[in-house]
């Protein structure tokens, strides 16, 4: 006769404990990784960088400025890894490319170029690519002031600019490295892995 105990049948309601607490691991683990997800996502919101160009054609004070600039819509900094800026489809690299194209403006021209282009005036020039924009920052690419003898060039540049002749756009990341390229148009810039060097960049 074998003295091996007699093991006595579980009870249902071990099962059901058993069950139970698997189910409850399971729920915690879940609700876990959902509250880490939602966590990113809110960091990654309060960080979203989101640029939008601006142009006027005045000053505010009753003079005929044209001034194209950019500005950092977002709530997170803007990391502009690259800016590009094409008049009638063809990029340009700078601001007397961009006036040689749309309005005869002779890069040879001698300095000041206000004395010997009039036609052209003076301007002011300034860059985007390669710069961190905070929130609410903006940064002014280009400035041009009309002037009795650069009327016909500086109205040309303005009209192109309002029916999008003149297009602009940048590649840029936020902090946590998420990449966005655009030409500023609608709310929702195209999401791209990195940003990666155009043919041709603008630079001033």
């Amino acid at each position: 006769m074998s003295d091996l105990p007699i093991r006595a049948p579980r009870h249902w309601i071990e099962y059901v404990a058993t069950a139970a607490a698997l189910v409850i691991s399971a729920t915690s683990l879940w609700v876990a990784y959902r509250t880490e997800d939602a966590n990113a996502k809110m960091v990654a919101a309060a960080s979203w960088p989101f640029l939008q160009v601006s142009t006027s054609d005045s000053d505010g004070q009753g003079h005929d400025v044209l001034k194209i600039d950019v500005i950092n819509a977002g709530i997170g900094p803007a990391l502009v890894e690259y800016f590009e800026v094409a008049f009638d489809g063809k990029p340009v690299a700078s601001s007397s490319e961009l006036l040689q194209r749309c309005c005869g403006f002779d890069p040879r021209t001698p300095r000041p170029v206000v004395e010997h282009a009039p036609q052209i005036g003076t301007w002011t020039e300034g860059n985007v690519g390669g710069t961190i924009l905070r929130p609410s920052e903006d940064r002014v690419f280009f400035t041009w002031p009309r002037t009795p003898e650069n009327t016909k060039a500086w109205q040309t540049l303005r009209d192109a600019a309002a029916g999008r002749r003149l297009l602009v756009r940048a590649c840029y990341c936020s902090v946590f490295n998420e990449c966005w390229q655009g030409a500023y148009e609608g709310l929702h810039p195209a999401r791209v892995a990195r940003c990666t060097p155009p043919k041709v960049a603008y630079y001033e």
